[in-house]
């Protein structure tokens, strides 16, 4: 079977450009994969470019008659994901949703595009007299984004995706049975898959941070977004002075998200940005406890996670979206509705306070990820449901 694969790749910044390489080897084993990226960069996986034919996408040259399928990797990200839109317009196939929301994306298409009229027909043609609403808050840059509401799963804005979509893969029983309730199509739910575990030499990258022996070393990575909850977690770790806490951030903040939460009674917070993946999976593998909270959510599954939880770390997480369906003994479930820094304070203190606690929750929490993540068993589930398109 040949397929046609469109996804960013790196150097474009985004966890399905990780996401999309990681998959690729154990997949290839189903089929022949051809690439399909962008025309505006190459990219920089040499193993990649040695492997697979990488085609940068021109919608006048593609032909579809060439492959039994094509499988588009759709996410909010817009500069990453704008010629798989287009593509997806003209040649529909299977859409891997990674976001369920996608308010974000049709956002940042209208910010580039100048297109008013296009975006707001968009959303009145879903939403109607709310449509309307929406598309002029967010041409007046309201400062609460409909995304970052209780309200995006109500108006996801991702029905032209669907529309388009031929089958859909999902990673969360929380977004298929959300997308089940507007679409007949198939959809099917594979898990987000885990990551190959490497080597580092840990004390070296606690020394480089400026951790001494009795440090705990906290982090957190990814994307940094309002409903990360960085304002909170500060909060937190502000009245958790009596332990010797350095808290790590590792990600892109494209909104200066962290200057406008930043408290200043702050002394032992670093912030790293962008970090390429191997320097983020030693930060992760040096870290004693993590942090990877989301709410609300716009239906994604988080790979940072599962980075965390692969190599054996106590992960706090919001009980809240896919979230909630992880076990509860795996990871530590902060409630968003409830006294959401009190129990960031009590999480954390309780593993620092008990190493045995500490201990068990990551080795639970790797297992987990071993058995029901296993990048090989999700690359299978992919090629069965891409041969036979059922759910």
């Amino acid at each position: 079977m040949k397929i046609a694969l469109f996804s960013p790749l790196n150097p474009v910044k985004t966890g399905i450009s990780d996401y999309t390489e990681e998959m690729l080897f154990p997949l290839n084993k189903y089929m022949d994969i051809d690439l399909y990226i962008d025309e505006t960069y190459l990219p920089v996986n040499k193993e990649i470019q040695s492997h697979f034919a990488i085609m940068p996408f021109r919608i006048n040259e593609f032909n579809p008659s060439k492959y039994d399928e094509i499988v588009y990797h759709m996410g909010n990200y817009y500069a990453g994901h704008k010629y798989i839109y287009e593509a997806l317009k003209r040649f529909s196939g299977i859409v891997v949703l990674h976001d369920c929301v996608l308010q974000g994306f049709y956002a940042e298409r209208f910010s580039e595009t100048k297109n008013f009229e296009e975006y707001r027909q968009l959303l009145r043609k879903y939403y109607f007299q709310k449509g309307e609403e929406i598309a002029r808050h967010t041409a007046q840059k309201m400062p609460s984004p409909i995304w970052e509401s209780d309200e995006a799963f109500e108006y996801p804005l991702n029905e032209e995706i669907l529309e388009h979509a031929r089958a859909l893969i999902v990673h969360s029983n929380f977004v298929r049975n959300r997308i089940k309730k507007v679409t007949s199509k198939p959809v099917a739910k594979i898990n987000l898959h885990g990551h190959f575990i490497k080597t580092f030499d840990t004390d070296k990258i606690r020394k480089k941070l400026g951790c001494e022996n009795e440090d705990v070393l906290i982090c957190s990575t990814g994307f940094v977004n309002k409903n990360k909850r960085y304002d909170i977690i500060f909060s937190a770790i502000a009245e958790l002075d009596r332990y010797k806490i350095k808290y790590v951030i590792a990600g892109l903040d494209r909104g200066n998200i962290l200057d406008n939460v930043w408290n200043e009674n702050l002394k032992n917070v670093i912030v790293l940005g962008h970090l390429p993946i191997r320097d983020l999976e030693g930060l992760i593998c040096a870290s004693d406890i993590c942090i990877n909270l989301r709410y609300p959510t716009m239906g994604e599954s988080s790979s940072s996670l599962l980075r965390k939880m692969g190599y054996g770390k106590p992960t706090l997480v919001s009980n809240f979206g896919s979230y909630a369906e992880l076990p509860d003994y795996c990871v530590l479930k902060i409630y968003p509705d409830i006294d959401e820094k009190e129990m960031i304070k009590r999480s954390i203190a309780a593993l620092i306070s008990d190493k045995d606690f500490r201990l068990s929750i990551g080795r639970e929490a790797k297992d987990y990820i071993q058995k029901e993540c296993n990048i090989e068993k999700c690359a299978a589930e992919y090629a069965a449901f891409i041969k036979n398109k059922k759910e």
